[in-house]
């Protein structure tokens, strides 16, 4: 058995796909390749109205005042052809896409389906227009025999009866208006004056005498109308790309529409991934402002996923610290898809319990204090007290290896201050011995004064330093210590 998946008005599908608003409004697609642009497909409303193909924007605007017009896309195309392959992966391993917006599934082999009863074909085919239509895609599903009558049965679905399982391929076919073998137009107008209205008629004049008389046209005729012929289909399988856009009618200044749609778009995305079992490692969200400037930002995916609330919180999180000089026109968003990590921890290890919930909080942290000031302290090479580098937490690395050193028997009991205050120090005339001190943490003249201990480095560059610790205790007791460098005193400890 085989069955098709056919796509009416694929490229007007496309374009409304993600805007299911628009689906009940009159909407004229005009092709912009054409000279002049002419309308190429129609939504019923705007058919109803007597707008009709072939007609240009101008003659469309004069039926209905009210139309939308929008443009033909190749890349909304490609996305949607996207969609249904990867849609229809999930119910069978054997593809063909055979046109566009038109797939052929080989269902030989699965258990379950083939040679099945036609109840269970159908209850299968809805299942299948189920999935598809939860990716915005409205399609008409034929099964039979071989490929082309699977094909004619799909075409023969409409909307009352989307699905169209074919028992006797014979009669069904025989059935069929002859306008379901695709005639020429010249054809068509010989066989109407013949008076053959059904596919049952053609076959009944007899192949070799309507070859006779159309030519070589007839022999193509009577192959599309063969419920026999089996044909090898030319598999393919499904892209490895998840990318959702759209073109925005009016330009878009708030947050929540935004939110609207990329939701819509990471649970479309995801669903995509599942028949494949891919996961999402980051996602590319682009912004196409009114002004004409494009924004791209890739979002980096904590732990690999395709939990559509885990990415949507990623994408609110970043879309919530972003600010822009125009409104939003356009808006797309593509995930990179890899496999999902498998981990061999040791008997102690463990994870974060949430890493993407512990990235966002990042995140937030970032956008509050500024992206150099979150992160983990990591000391760098030298003996300059205080100087480090702050470079992004990483808990899926291994432990770094920390060279171990024996403990201090009395540890000196110092509370750092940070940051350190300043201090007006006075010294003995002659002598850099520091006499009293007048600070927000302490005051007075100095009892004692050891010191001082100098440090410097980096002399071969401009950016070198030297300093000097003195260690003082005022006559209250007060034990501090004192940092001269660049000029300037600090209290930089107490001693507790």
């Amino acid at each position: 058995m085989y069955a098709v998946v056919h796509l009416p008005d694929f490229a007007l599908q496309a374009a409304l796909r993600g805007l299911p608003e628009l689906h009940g409004q009159p909407v004229a697609l005009v092709d912009p390749d054409r000279s002049p642009p002419k309308v190429c497909a129609l939504t019923a409303s705007a058919r109803g109205l007597g707008v009709v193909e072939g007609a240009t924007p101008t003659q469309a605007l004069a039926r209905c005042e009210g139309i939308r017009i929008r443009h033909r896309s190749a890349a909304r195309e490609a996305d949607a052809s996207d969609a249904l392959m990867q849609g229809a992966f999930a119910f069978s391993p054997h593809v063909e896409a055979t046109a566009p917006g038109v797939l052929t599934l080989d269902l030989r082999g699965i258990s379950g389906v083939d040679a099945a009863a036609p109840e269970v074909l159908a209850a299968w085919a809805g299942r299948l227009r189920t999935v598809l239509a939860g990716l915005g895609l409205d399609a008409r599903i034929g099964v039979g025999p071989t490929p082309d009558v699977a094909r004619h049965a799909a075409r023969a679905a409409d909307v009352s009866a989307p699905v169209r399982v074919v028992e006797t391929a014979v009669e069904f076919i025989a059935g069929l208006p002859v306008e379901a073998l695709q005639p020429s137009t010249h054809v068509a107008e010989i066989l109407g004056r013949w008076g053959v209205r059904t596919v049952g008629e053609l076959q009944a004049l007899g192949q070799a005498e309507v070859i006779e008389r159309l030519g070589l046209e007839a022999l193509a005729l009577f192959a599309a109308a063969s419920a026999t012929t089996l044909r090898p289909l030319r598999l393919a399988r499904p892209p490895e790309r998840f990318e959702e856009s759209v073109d925005l009618e009016e330009p878009v200044e708030t947050l929540e529409p935004l939110l609207f749609l990329l939701r819509r778009f990471v649970d479309t995305l995801t669903l995509r991934m599942e028949p494949s079992q891919w996961v999402a490692r980051s996602m590319t969200l682009r912004l196409r402002l009114e002004s004409g400037v494009a924004l791209e930002t890739v979002l980096r995916v904590p732990e690999p996923t395709r939990r559509p609330d885990i990415l949507f919180r990623t994408l609110r999180t970043h879309l919530e610290t972003l600010r822009t000089d125009a409104a939003v026109s356009g808006l797309g968003l593509t995930l990179d898809p890899g496999r999902a990590p498998q981990r061999q921890f040791g008997l102690f290890e463990s994870v974060l319990r949430d890493p993407c919930q512990f990235q966002e909080t990042l995140a937030r942290l970032s956008a509050l204090v500024g992206a150099d000031r979150v992160g983990s302290p990591v000391r760098l090479p030298g003996h300059r007290p205080d100087a480090f580098r702050l470079v992004p937490p990483d808990f899926e690395g291994p432990p770094s290896d920390f060279p171990s050193r024996p403990p201090l028997l009395r540890p000196v009991p110092w509370r750092r201050l940070r940051p350190a205050p300043e201090a007006e120090v006075a010294v003995a005339p002659g002598l850099p011995v520091p006499l009293t001190v007048r600070c927000s943490v302490v005051n007075g003249r100095l009892r004692v004064a050891v010191g001082p201990w100098r440090a410097s480095g980096n002399w071969w560059e401009p950016a070198s330093w030297s300093r000097e610790d003195w260690d003082v205790q005022t006559p209250s007791g007060t034990v501090a210590r004192l940092t001269h460098e660049g000029g300037r005193w600090q209290v930089t400890g107490l001693l507790d």
